[in-house]
């Protein structure tokens, strides 16, 4: 019996992970367990996979294309999935014998639940495969570490990597803020525990790593390589009228920073501080260490910058 292990590309919807480096160090450690990895994926996700993988084109959100790429499959790590046709998916894995599936999910099933179901996205999919007759297991992860050189967390404006390649300014309001991360490879690593442990089993994980800011961010990255990366702190009315410049509509506007100000004062917010440590205890359990620091991240990722 194989591992499924879907990917799509990089989406915009609010809570996405880029499922495609979580997914590559999956399917590594799939393989070097001596698992056999098949990979659903879309054409532009098909390069870059450890030697071993079998690879299908396609994607999980239109799975009846694709109804073979659950032949012979037992467990399946399903990421990419859409509430439209998630129900399509979990029926032909079923059929196809799968037994358990790890979600890919988001922390929007924890706000999404407060709505009515026609609004879910994340919690209209974890719904699907908990009534699917099979074993689940839910991943609520934070943003992982890969997300930091690429468009979209924690700013939305701009190609960190590149710009950091480029010799450019950094800009950006909010500099302090702190957000948590994850290890993309720790995140793997939970999902090989769910998969063989059956202590995860009909379970939904949070975890995450310790909260960095950019600030920190840069200051890690120019120690890593040897040089200092130049950055200027823009107030939110320079960071409004940027995004205006970039064709943002004033409600995007105003919940971008509405939302920098909530993550500002988070550290105050006693549910907050629950979670955070919710997160990074059920990692360090399931690991049996601490999370990987985004120090230690950059030790395997910094070439990306220089």
């Amino acid at each position: 019996m194989s591992n499924l292990v879907t990917v799509v590309e990089e989406r915009d919807y609010p809570g996405h992970v880029p499922t495609g480096p979580v997914g590559r160090c999956l399917a590594a450690r799939l393989l070097a367990a001596g698992e056999p990895v098949r990979v659903l994926a879309p054409e532009s996700e098909t390069e870059g996979w450890p030697q071993g993988t079998e690879i299908v084109p396609g994607d999980i959100a239109r799975p009846d294309e694709t109804p073979a790429a659950f032949d012979g499959v037992e467990r399946l790590f399903l990421a990419g999935a859409v509430p439209q046709t998630v129900r399509q998916a979990v029926t032909l894995a079923r059929q196809a014998g799968v037994q358990h599936i790890v979600v890919l999910s988001s922390h929007g099933p924890d706000v999404e639940i407060e709505f009515e179901p026609d609004s879910w996205y994340w919690l209209g999919i974890e719904v699907v495969v908990e009534r699917s007759g099979a074993r689940w297991t839910h991943l609520q992860p934070a943003p992982v570490m890969a997300q930091t050189f690429r468009k979209g967390y924690p700013s939305d404006d701009a190609d960190l990597a590149a710009a950091i390649r480029d010799r450019e300014v950094i800009r950006a309001e909010c500099p302090d803020t702190q957000y948590p991360f994850i290890d993309e490879d720790d995140l793997a690593a939970v999902a090989m525990a769910a998969f063989f442990d059956d202590q995860y089993a009909n379970q939904t994980l949070t975890v995450h790593g310790e909260p960095i800011s950019l600030r920190e961010q840069l200051r890690l990255i120019g120690q890593a390589l040897g040089r200092d990366i130049p950055f200027e702190e823009i107030t939110p009315q320079q960071a409004a009228d940027r995004m205006r410049r970039k064709g943002a509509t004033e409600e995007e506007i105003e919940e971008k920073l509405a939302s920098e100000t909530e993550w500002a004062t988070k550290p105050e917010d006693p549910e907050y501080r629950q979670w955070l440590h919710l997160g990074t205890d059920t990692l360090t359990r399931i690991l049996g260490r601490p999370p990987r620091s985004y120090a230690d991240w950059l030790i395997d990722h910094v070439d990306a910058v220089r």
